[in-house]
């Protein structure tokens, strides 16, 4: 009985003394805990509205550095020229393509700038909602908050469609998505420790909180150790679970994490069940749009990437589909939509040098092709139909 004391005891002073380090080293670290978290309650409450609607939205620290004091709407959009009476109201949309409009990989504007100096007969506001991994599902969405909450109603449509976005609705959104008689409604955002965690923000929506908390930094201290503790142990639960404990009644497909490799595989090995759902979304984008009254024009954006180019590369990686041939088979019978197909532009070329055009990470242009070639020839095909 004494010995059996003895170890309770031993047990709750070894505890204790390692919550007082994990403590003194927490609160010494204090400032490097918080530094992925927002930064402001505003934006917080924000993203996590929006998210839940939209998937995902713009990251706090993805909001450019063009504007000196950028506001909590450039999380879901960009004004780039501030909309006036009797103008047209021109919308881009899309993944990280578009995103770099206004938030370039660097310190190169190029791109917004040849947009601000854009000459027409026609006064002119430019809005940008593109944002990381957007495809047209979220787009589709992305109209609708836009019109509701912020009375925007764009003329003119701009729609990137990447070629990471087939694997994008595949794997990322499919299993997300929530319909209400017959119409797409939301993509739940991934809340769940248990799925795909790439776009899991439920961590630093936590820690946040506690961050912009006005408590003593004492007490956040504790209050991020019990989190993390927490956090931790669900997540350890959740690796267990996956790795020992075979799961009939959940759905696997939701465990699949959808980083680059599962994206570009739906590239690299295609097959027509993904190439029809994802055909299926495009349609159901433009759909949308045409309920929209205020829409005069749509331009939808392909370009592709080095791996469609590169001949030299491992057949195992070189991709086998280009999404410009998806979109060209939903437009068969939509001639009022203009398609702006950097494939045909580029590998029609046989002078054009590929090779230098590339970010480091050979999926985006990098900034001057981005705005001399991308933005240009988008900003030169507007100025055909505006005049």
């Amino acid at each position: 009985m004494k010995n059996s004391y003895l170890v309770i005891v031993s047990c709750l002073v070894s505890i204790f003394l390692l919550y007082t380090l994990v403590f003194i080293y927490t609160f010494f670290n204090f400032n490097n805990e918080f530094k992925y978290t927002f930064k402001s309650l505003e934006n917080l409450n924000f993203h996590e509205k929006y998210s839940k609607k939209l998937h995902h939205i713009r990251e706090e620290l993805d909001l450019n550095t063009l504007f000196k004091r950028p506001k909590v709407e450039d999380l879901l959009f960009t004004t780039i020229t501030n909309p006036e009476e009797k103008e047209v109201i021109v919308l881009f949309q899309g993944d990280s393509w578009m995103e770099q409009l206004t938030s370039p990989v660097d310190d190169n504007f190029i791109s917004v700038e040849l947009v601000q100096k854009f000459k027409s007969n026609k006064k002119i506001a430019f809005i940008n909602g593109g944002t990381g991994s957007y495809s047209p599902s979220i787009m589709n969405l992305q109209l609708d908050v836009l019109e509701h909450d912020f009375k925007i109603f764009p003329n003119i449509i701009i729609a990137y469609i990447d070629q990471t976005d087939i694997g994008d609705e595949n794997c990322r959104y499919k299993n997300n998505k929530v319909y209400k008689d017959g119409v797409l409604k939301s993509i739940q955002p991934e809340a769940h420790l248990m799925y795909r965690d790439l776009f899991n923000y439920s961590q630093i929506y936590g820690i946040s909180k506690i961050f912009l908390k006005d408590n003593s930094k004492i007490s956040k201290t504790f209050q991020l150790i019990n989190f993390k503790f927490k956090y931790g142990i669900t997540k350890s639960s959740i690796r267990f679970y996956r790795k020992y404990i075979s799961n009939s009644k959940l759905n696997k497909s939701k465990l699949i994490k959808c980083y680059g490799g599962e994206i570009a595989n739906y590239l690299i090995n295609p097959n027509d069940a993904d190439i029809k759902y994802f055909a299926d979304s495009i349609r159901e984008y433009l759909k949308k749009i045409e309920q929209k009254k205020h829409v005069k024009k749509v331009f939808l954006v392909t370009a592709p990437h080095k791996n469609h180019f590169d001949k030299d590369s491992d057949q195992k990686t070189s991709f086998k589909l280009n999404v410009s041939d998806v979109v060209n088979g939903v437009l068969k019978d939509k001639k009022n939509i203009t398609h702006i197909d950097f494939s045909k532009i580029l590998l029609n070329d046989k002078n054009f040098d590929y090779k230098n055009i590339w970010h480091i990470d050979n999926m985006h242009f990098n900034t001057n092709t981005h705005g001399k070639l991308f933005i240009q020839t988008i900003l030169d095909e507007l100025s055909k139909y505006l005049l």
